[in-house]
């Protein structure tokens, strides 16, 4: 018998994070970000292959991610509870590019869009005197009508934002992918989750990498019930890598075509990068059609 914990973000077991932000870093970043299309999605200032391989491959075990180089993820919160960090989320457009955001099922307590709010454009989810930081807002959210709170089938949900955003480098939405993903894809996880099981959550965005694994081993792992079509995972055989605590809702990133994607939403797993018990997200591919319908006739 397992444990579902459905709560889940970045255990850093590793080294401290990256050098601060300044006014140096941002300029480098803004010199970056100028040269590609801003008007798309899956785009960030860096990317692999550009001489800041840092990124994509020494975060195993987690790091603090460099300043404003994830600018499609955000913090969920109450409205009545502004500095309390509820759960990841991701920035995502529909085809007349207007701004809608997508998170786990799970996170959301309440029903009603305009009890939260999202503070997007930020690294540090504490310092409310970063200038980037843009807090939005709501008036739909849509629950997938598949979701179940006890097996965590379809995990998501969408809010329709109702605040005016800019696309800039530290705010642009994320592509839904346009194929399934590949077993052993290497994959990105971010968020402000616990550094470890029942730990203490960071201020600043951490990431990790992480391998999706084969179904047969999430099935195997899990069994064969509880992993439905809807779900994937990723993780490391010997474990010491995953989300935890305060990062449901984040994100799975996979790097195609020059483009980041939202390949998974990050939903269950059992602790915190525990041996042989990878993190169980929700399969985007398998929900692009109901993600499409809202985003685009709702």
């Amino acid at each position: 018998m397992y444990t579902l914990i459905a709560c889940v973000l970045i255990l850093a077991t590793a080294q401290a994070g990256p050098a601060s932000g300044g006014e140096e870093l941002v300029r480098k970043l803004r010199s970056r970000y100028d040269k590609i299309d801003a008007t798309g999605c899956g785009q960030r200032p860096l990317a692999p292959g550009n001489g800041v391989s840092e990124l994509t491959t020494r975060i195993v075990g987690g790091k603090e991610s460099m300043p404003y180089t994830w600018p499609a993820i955000c913090s969920l919160r109450y409205v009545q509870e502004p500095n309390n960090h509820i759960c990841g989320s991701n920035l995502v457009k529909n085809l007349a590019g207007e701004y809608y955001l997508i998170t786990a099922a799970h996170c959301l307590n309440d029903t009603r869009a305009s009890r939260y709010e999202a503070h997007c454009g930020i690294h540090d989810r504490a310092d409310e005197s970063e200038p980037h930081r843009i807090i939005v807002h709501f008036n739909n959210l849509y629950i997938h009508s598949g979701y179940n709170s006890w097996t965590m089938d379809s995990d998501i949900a969408i809010f329709k934002i109702v605040t005016s955003l800019p696309t800039t480098m530290f705010i642009s939405a994320v592509c839904i992918p346009n194929e399934g993903w590949t077993d052993g894809e290497i994959s990105i996880v971010a968020g402000w989750g616990a550094l470890s099981s029942g730990g203490s959550s960071p201020y600043k965005l951490h990431q990790v990498n992480k391998p999706i694994k084969p179904r047969s081993i999430c099935e195997q792992r899990y069994g064969v019930g509880a992993i439905t079509p809807r779900m994937l995972c990723a993780g490391l055989p010997n474990g010491g890598v995953d989300a935890c605590t305060g990062d449901s809702g984040g994100p799975l990133y996979t790097y195609r075509e020059n483009r980041w994607t939202l390949t998974g939403i990050i939903s269950w797993g059992h602790g915190c990068g525990e041996v042989g018990k990878p993190g169980v997200y929700s399969d985007v591919i398998e929900l692009k059609d109901w993600i499409n319908t809202v985003l685009n006739f709702s």
